[in-house]
């Protein structure tokens, strides 16, 4: 007997305490995931003499991987409150709707602990204490707003899926009908990939630790943008106002559902544009590839997500 992935889910929820595993609230929609445990083994290197190493013996235990998803309503707002670790500050919005306004945690703050559930149909397991390692989100016009979350783990153990969180009732979060500004202007781009990386810093092995990690530490973070867009005389403004120059450039794109009241706001103040290559490549429409990260200017937020959906609680 032999299983397909056709079936499989994956269900996520933030630990009110690290490391003890929570009942997920989100339901991710699930393209493929790599959540694998790994450990160490070694021996003593006894001279004794042998034909091959006389033991291997259980030094350690992590779990890593990574989760690739359909970003929607019903989970983004845990996906991005794992990822960014602030608080979420709600409020009420237009139609009945609501606003969450989520920013990176502060420097010496610890980022939440999720508990992952993976029904992989052979068996189901759980995956509790994992930190997110970063976040990536691919923004392709006319496409569905894909994403990878990487975490780092502690243990893998045996679990059940949660029978509440069967499907989604919300269309999931598009490109059909995106805006790109930079300032006031809006630019008429063709894709955009922004990634949130928590520099996570592995915690040490001490004597108190035994086989399991401990809490990994973000570090400095970075948070980047790529957006290739149809190469213009524009190009060469936005080149010769942000490249060449000092200048930071405020960044900000928004994607909907096909329910235009359920909507994502990414907002970059201050983005430092790094790189602008526009080239030929042949008799096509020519592009040009844009990269920029954000930065920490007094004390305006280098990154803001807003979150406009039915949810009236907290994440």
């Amino acid at each position: 007997m032999f299983y397909t992935g056709t079936g499989s889910s994956l269900q996520i929820g933030k630990e009110t305490e690290y490391g003890t595993a929570v009942t997920p609230t989100a339901l991710i929609d699930l393209t493929s995931e790599s959540i694998k445990v790994a450990v160490e083994k070694g021996d003593e290197g006894s001279l004794l003499a042998s034909k091959t190493p006389m033991s291997r013996d259980l030094l350690s235990i992590t779990v890593s991987g990574s989760v690739s998803f359909i970003l929607r309503p019903e989970g983004a707002g845990t996906v991005f409150l794992l990822t960014l670790g602030g608080t979420d500050t709600v409020a009420a919005g237009e139609n009945g709707k609501f606003t969450h306004t989520m920013h990176l945690c502060e420097v010496n703050d610890n980022l939440p602990g999720a508990t992952i559930i993976v029904d992989r149909k052979a068996k189901v397991m759980k995956y509790a204490g994992c930190t997110v390692s970063a976040l990536s989100l691919e923004c392709a016009a006319g496409d569905y707003v894909k994403a990878t979350l990487d975490i780092q783990g502690v243990k893998e153990e045996e679990g059940t899926i949660s029978a509440e969180l069967k499907s989604f009732t919300i269309p999931s979060y598009r490109c059909t009908a995106a805006v790109f500004t930079i300032g006031d202007e809006v630019y008429d781009i063709s894709s955009a990939t922004v990634k949130i990386d928590n520099a996570l810093e592995t915690a040490p092995r001490t004597y108190s630790s035994g086989l399991y990690a401990g809490r990994p530490q973000h570090g400095r973070r970075s948070v980047t943008i790529t957006f290739d867009i149809p190469y213009s005389e524009d190009v060469e403004t936005l080149k010769s106002s942000f490249l060449t120059t000092e200048e930071n450039a405020s960044v900000k794109l928004t994607f909907t559902s096909s329910d235009q009241d359920h909507k994502v706001e990414i907002t970059m103040p201050n983005v430092s544009v790094n790189d602008v290559t526009a080239n030929v490549g042949g008799t096509g429409i020519l592009t040009a590839s844009v990269s920029g990260e954000a930065l920490s200017v007094g004390d305006t937020e280098p990154l803001e997500v807003v979150i406009t959906d039915e949810n009236e609680e907290t994440y």
